[in-house]
């Protein structure tokens, strides 16, 4: 079940980015993640209430700091690929974010059966081909510095928030959600940029924002409940699905390398799942 929640945060983390990616065309990114925020304090607050989830607040304050390190990872991603390349800073800040957890979990004393060693080696090589391409125009030392710095932000992030005892259930998330919205908001504001998406966008935003939680409270209670290493590996697959719906749905070409790391990924799943 862990895994399955890593795979299912993979999927709702990059349905949520498909649509980031098509509000941030046409607007600031600060207001898209401000706005994809402000509702997963609702979706993650109504989860929380549902599921009895018990307050502790050393989880909470995790959390809390999660919300700083992911929104920040966000928002240098976006500055990133606006400064430089999507080529350069989403292989590298990909493959951070889904290193750090499992160094961090190996550190803390976790030692993967081989099963799930050549799963992890398998999934994470399969993520760089996933994420990779060749148009690396724009300062590519620039974006080699947003990569690293986003990834180790939203690694980091995800190693708070995940990190987090069972019984906490999705709390953590939600103030992870609440820290997140008040940073991008006063940054908005600090910019004289809204805070909110205007006119039809508000709604993919919210909709990002929606897919966007849900995927980060799967995150949660699969790390929760298993090795919070080989579930942020599973988890930080998403760009795999982004790859296959910008090619299904917009006009992104899924290119052969592609094809070869999503299918890596899937085999990658598999041996962790059967560890």
């Amino acid at each position: 079940m862990p895994i399955l929640l890593g795979v299912l945060a993979a999927v709702l983390v990059g349905i949520s980015d498909v649509l980031g990616r098509a509000t941030t065309r046409r607007a600031n990114s600060v207001s898209h993640v401000s706005t994809a925020m402000s509702i997963g304090i609702v979706i993650s607050l109504a989860a929380a209430l549902a599921l009895g989830s018990e307050w502790r607040t050393g989880d909470i304050l995790s959390g809390a700091l999660s919300g700083v390190l992911v929104a920040g990872g966000l928002g240098v991603a976006y500055r990133g690929m606006a400064d430089s390349s999507a080529a350069v800073v989403s292989p590298i800040s990909a493959v951070f974010a889904a290193l750090i957890p499992l160094v961090w979990d190996i550190f803390g004393g976790l030692r993967p059966g081989l099963l799930a060693s050549a799963g992890c080696a398998i999934a994470i090589t399969s993520l760089a081909f996933t994420t990779f391409n060749p148009d690396l125009s724009g300062k590519i030392r620039n974006g080699v510095m947003y990569g690293l710095l986003a990834g180790f932000m939203f690694g980091t992030g995800v190693v708070f928030v995940a990190g987090t005892a069972e019984e906490s259930g999705v709390w953590p998330a939600f103030s992870q959600r609440i820290v997140g919205f008040v940073l991008m908001a006063t940054i908005a504001n600090r910019r004289s940029l809204p805070v909110f998406l205007p006119g039809r966008l508000l709604k993919l935003g919210l909709l990002s924002g929606v897919f966007g939680t849900l995927g980060m409270m799967s995150w949660v209670l699969g790390s929760q409940s298993g090795d919070l290493g080989t579930v942020s590996v599973a988890g930080s697959m998403f760009p795999a699905v982004v790859a296959v719906l910008a090619a299904t749905f917009d006009d992104d070409q899924l290119r052969w390398w592609q094809g070869i790391g999503i299918f890596g990924a899937i085999v990658g799943m598999g041996l962790i799942a059967l560890a």
